[in-house]
């Protein structure tokens, strides 16, 4: 493991207050620990909404308005599906708010008949009015009508287990004598559920249930690439979800897909509030009888309002976890990042035998985009005992969130971009801070000097440090490197030209004392040659004269790189094991992956400008990224 790569030698104080490790991502994971606030809430910050598997809606939205097509949208959500075409074949769906009912108002557009069937040829019609359906006697449908006079009409009763409503144009439920229904195209089923209680279904061709689908699932105004995307995605989800359970039944809330029928409509049939839309009917109609097909099956796309960012996987081979592109890019998207409030008392309601919650800690996350991805698993300390959770949505809009970092404290990135996984406070506002591989473990941890004593952690996190030891004097300025090549760094101190070296971290004196450059030379350190052995480079304006041994004498390689007010800093950004330069310019980060002039192979923004950045291998992957210090 190659040392910390600092910007300057001379540049290296840092320091925080002890605090608690607020947010860790997998590949170097620790437990996020939250006491329980005085507060009564957490503030938190979070991405999506929904599960965030399959297409994200807001994502079709920003793909359309970046020109992208319906079928591509689909190719990149469902990858290996293909298109195919099924049959305009009735569903039935079930209207969750009247299943396992005792009663059921039923009535048809003005002037039309409605009709009720039992089984064989046992019909009734009914013309104005409402009829009201029951099984309050005898174990059977009791049908009774009243006149639009609102006067009692004829009743029958029938025993068969399912009864069909129908009209020439559909059918209006509501409830009780009085109030507004929602109107259905199809017919209505009423299905037996036992002496006393019945569920209220309604059975429509397919396309014509997307009507009742795509407006409620989307907005209709949107783009006409993202609702063709909607509607092929809910033809094929109700398909596979049919398909996939043994009733052969869908449900109209976002247990399944949101269905809100035809309209809202008064007793006389007058339209309150309709429930399709011109434009979504025109999605419908232009992808008639699409689906994404997978194997010779319809494919089961899943979908959610916004997946943050990055995809979820399932169990399916087309609902893979990726990155997304277009989420978040559309006008009007307020749901991929977000900020709310979780209150103790919801999280408190999962401690076993109703304790009191003491802590609520993240253990687990799938190493996913921001904050390390979602949350897959946590722990309640509770008074009554702990618990293990793995359902973290709580009521917030997704499980991928997290209580926001303290404002200062250490940032730290495992990739060359703009989001800090890693956030914890250590250590004092004085201490001097100094990064390196201690252990040998192939990950770079923090270490505190006060003094002449160096406080080392092994691990990214707040708390005491693992081990302590004195060495040097006070004023030395101290420089971090794997001198032997053992794969753990240890110190060496640089007084003027002459730097005093030991390849462990104990007291007593140095083991190599060696002479090179000039007593106002800025020094880095690095392994330049790639053979597990950090040496030193000498910067002059904007010239490096770098060696390639701890030895005196002339350097091996010398370059001209960016300016000579630069700050520097060193790493191995691309992992082939060898350390080069990297400058940076308030908060933009320009990297080079040779020893070489020229321009930069990456440049990143970090940070602020005022934050003083760190460089090292935080999760053991091979390659170098930045980490930040924040003081306030």
């Amino acid at each position: 493991m190659r040392s910390v790569r600092h910007l300057l030698a001379s540049a290296l104080a840092a320091a925080l207050m002890l605090g608690m490790v607020v947010a860790l991502p997998t590949a170097a994971f620790a437990a996020e620990s939250h006491p329980r606030p005085a507060s009564g809430y957490w503030e938190v910050e979070g991405r999506g909404w929904g599960h965030g598997i399959g297409m994200s809606q807001w994502g079709a939205q920003g793909a359309a308005q970046q020109g992208v097509g319906y079928r591509q949208i689909l190719d990149f959500y469902y990858p290996g599906t293909t298109v195919g075409t099924v049959p305009d074949n009735p569903i039935d769906v079930r209207l969750m708010a009247r299943q396992g009912t005792t009663s059921v108002a039923l009535w048809a557009p003005e002037g039309v008949t409605l009709s009720v069937a039992g089984a064989g040829s046992t019909t009734r019609t009914f013309r104005g009015g409402f009829v009201t359906v029951d099984r309050r006697e005898g174990d059977r449908f009791w049908v009774r009508h009243t006149t639009a006079a609102g006067a009692k009409g004829p009743e029958h009763a029938f025993t068969a287990a399912e009864l069909t409503v129908s009209t020439d144009r559909g059918v209006a439920v509501g409830s009780g004598s009085s109030g507004n229904g929602t109107w259905y195209r199809g017919t209505v089923q009423l299905v037996r559920k036992d002496t006393t209680t019945f569920d209220v279904r309604n059975r429509v061709p397919l396309e014509q249930y997307l009507r009742g689908v795509v407006p409620k699932e989307v907005p209709a105004s949107w783009h006409t690439q993202a609702l063709r995307s909607q509607a092929v995605a809910a033809r094929s989800y109700v398909l596979a979800e049919i398909a996939g359970n043994r009733a052969g039944l869908t449900c109209d809330t976002t247990s399944c897909q949101v269905y809100g029928g035809r309209a809202v409509v008064t007793r006389a049939g007058a339209v309150v509030t309709a429930q399709e839309h011109a434009r979504t009917d025109a999605a419908i109609t232009d992808t008639a009888r699409e689906v994404r097909m997978y194997g010779g099956s319809v494919a089961f796309t899943q979908f959610s309002s916004t997946n943050g960012g990055w995809t979820k996987a399932s169990t399916r081979p087309y609902l893979v976890a990726k990155h997304d592109p277009y989420t978040g890019t559309a006008a009007g998207d307020t749901r991929t990042t977000w900020t709310d409030r979780l209150s103790v008392s919801t999280v408190e309601a999962q401690c076993p035998s109703n304790g009191r919650l003491r802590n609520l800690v993240i253990t687990k996350r799938d190493g996913n985009g921001a904050f390390g991805g979602r949350i897959t698993e946590a722990r309640v300390e509770c008074s009554t005992g702990n618990r293990t959770l793995t359902n973290l949505r709580f009521d917030l809009f997704s499980e991928w969130w997290r209580v926001p970092p303290p404002p200062t404290g250490f940032f730290l990135s495992n990739t060359l971009g703009a989001e800090a996984e890693i956030v914890f406070q250590y250590g004092r506002n004085d201490d001097e801070v100094l990064i390196g591989d201690w252990d040998g473990n192939g990950t770079d941890t923090i270490t505190v000097r006060r003094g002449t004593t160096f406080h080392v952690s092994n691990s990214l996190r707040a708390g005491g440090a693992d081990y302590s030891f004195a060495y040097g004097r006070p004023g030395d300025v101290i420089l971090i490197g794997d001198w032997d090549g053992d794969g753990v760094d240890s110190i060496a101190v640089r007084r003027g030209r002459e730097y005093h070296i030991r390849n462990d971290n104990r007291p007593g004196p140095a083991q190599e004392v060696i002479v090179y450059g000039h007593a106002d030379d800025n020094v880095l350190v690095g392994d330049w040659d790639g053979d597990g052995r950090d040496t030193l480079a000498v910067r002059r304006g904007k010239v490096y004269h770098v060696k390639n041994s701890l030895s005196a004498g002339n350097a091996d390689v010398t370059i001209a790189y960016g300016r000579a007010t630069d700050d520097v800093i060193v790493g191995d950004w691309n992992g082939d094991a060898r350390d080069t330069l990297g400058v940076r310019r308030g908060s933009q980060y320009h990297l080079k992956d040779s020893i070489s002039g020229g321009n930069a192979d990456h440049v990143v923004t970090f940070g602020r400008a005022t934050d003083t950045v760190l460089v090292g291998d935080w999760n053991g992957d091979g390659r170098d990224t930045l980490g930040l210090r924040r003081l306030g």
